[in-house]
């Protein structure tokens, strides 16, 4: 399934919420290139920019949840502490 993707031509971002990770961080790439190549005009590059930090938001909230996630998979792992009581 192809996530939707922002348009670094449009005003309107793309659901960012609906984005995977890496969806995310191959938009961003993709408007770092645009940008960068000149081939936009001063007002889609700021425009660009702005999804661009969206987009990376996007990917440092993706990726603080992906720690969480394998912290509290390293904590479930964890050897009961023998000086706790058990939980019942």
């Amino acid at each position: 399934m192809t996530m939707p993707t922002p348009d670094p031509e449009s005003d309107q971002p793309a659901d960012l919420e609906a984005m995977s990770f890496e969806d995310s961080l191959d938009a961003l790439e993709r408007i770092i290139q645009r940008i960068e190549s000149g081939e936009t005009s001063l007002e889609g590059s700021l425009a660009a920019y702005q999804q661009g930090e969206q987009l990376i938001r996007r990917c440092r909230e993706l990726l603080f949840e992906a720690e969480q996630r394998i912290e509290t998979i390293r904590l479930d792992d964890l050897p009961p502490d023998p000086s706790e009581p058990e939980r019942s």
